[in-house]
């Protein structure tokens, strides 16, 4: 005679499964939360890799943050022939998916007729340090003095950022292409990350970490995972930033530790954030 199971023993299997699913689901989503970690941090790496490559090109010097240049430009802005550092090193690193941080939300889409490469380097979700590897020191509506660093005047290469994660066109609050700029030949918003302390420095960036700033009330709509309050550098790794060093090391760290030599905190306002001991800041100045 064949025997059904019953409804009791039907009743422990369901449970049995549900135990096993509320165990495992959540190891699952730290296995996939740690492999995007890893592939961010391998982006990030590569990146490097390609700026270091670059540099080989061109006397040791970092690559300017944005080239008003017409020669081989992809776009115009503003009405000037716009070529930002994504495009500069591409030749380099062959791929602009790497620009992509697979730990951020996809960007918002852009049109088909953009095709895919140009809204990968138009609108990157790692951003360069240019504040002091690429600063700008002023110009004029056709052109940009740009001073970019020498490696040799990197005093501490494994301790000076060279690249941040930062946050994607979707968690902004202006359309898919915004760049965040002061017009042309002056920096681009959309493709760097700044500092701490941006308001006792020589040269231009958008705003200090911290509350009530640029960043915290337009740029992210006070997003602190998409780096509302410090500076556009995310916080997706488990609540740290990937940083890319000057020496190629990448490593992820928390905001804490890439405000060290300032005092900001989480909730100091954007305008007192200062640097209080420059020969620990992580982001030097000239």
């Amino acid at each position: 005679m064949k025997r059904a199971f019953t409804l009791i023993e039907l009743l422990v299997v369901i449970a049995i499964i549900a135990i096993l699913a509320a165990i495992l689901f959540p190891v699952f989503a730290q296995a996939k939360a740690a492999a995007k970690k890893a592939s961010s941090i391998s982006n990030s790496k590569q990146i490097a890799l390609a700026e270091i490559m670059y540099m080989g090109d061109y006397d040791d010097t970092y690559v300017v943050e944005v080239a008003w240049d017409p020669n081989g430009a992809p776009v115009f802005l503003g009405g000037v022939p716009y070529q930002p550092w994504t495009w500069l090193v591409l030749p380099y690193q062959k791929n602009g998916a790497i620009d992509q941080d697979p730990q951020a939300p996809p960007n918002e889409p852009w049109p088909a007729s953009w095709g895919t490469l140009l809204p990968q380097i138009l609108h990157p979700q790692y951003g360069y340090s240019y504040v002091y590897l690429s600063p700008l020191m002023g110009g004029s509506p056709t052109t940009s003095l740009f001073v970019p660093t020498s490696s040799t005047a990197v005093e501490k290469p494994a301790e000076t950022v060279m690249f941040s994660n930062k946050f994607s066109s979707a968690e902004d609050t202006l359309v898919y292409n915004s760049t965040y700029w002061y017009g042309p030949s002056s920096i681009v918003g959309a493709i760097g990350v700044d500092v701490p302390d941006c308001l006792t420095i020589p040269q231009w960036c958008f705003d200090n970490w911290g509350i009530n700033g640029f960043f915290d009330v337009t740029y992210l709509n006070r997003n602190e995972n998409a780096g509302a309050r410090t500076g556009a550098n995310s916080l997706r790794a488990g609540n740290q930033m990937v940083i890319t060093w000057t020496d190629g090391h990448a490593a992820t760290k928390t905001a804490g530790a890439m405000a060290t030599g300032t005092n900001w905190t989480r909730t100091r306002v954007y305008n007192t954030t200062i640097v209080n001991d420059l020969g620990r800041y992580l982001w030097d100045v000239k």
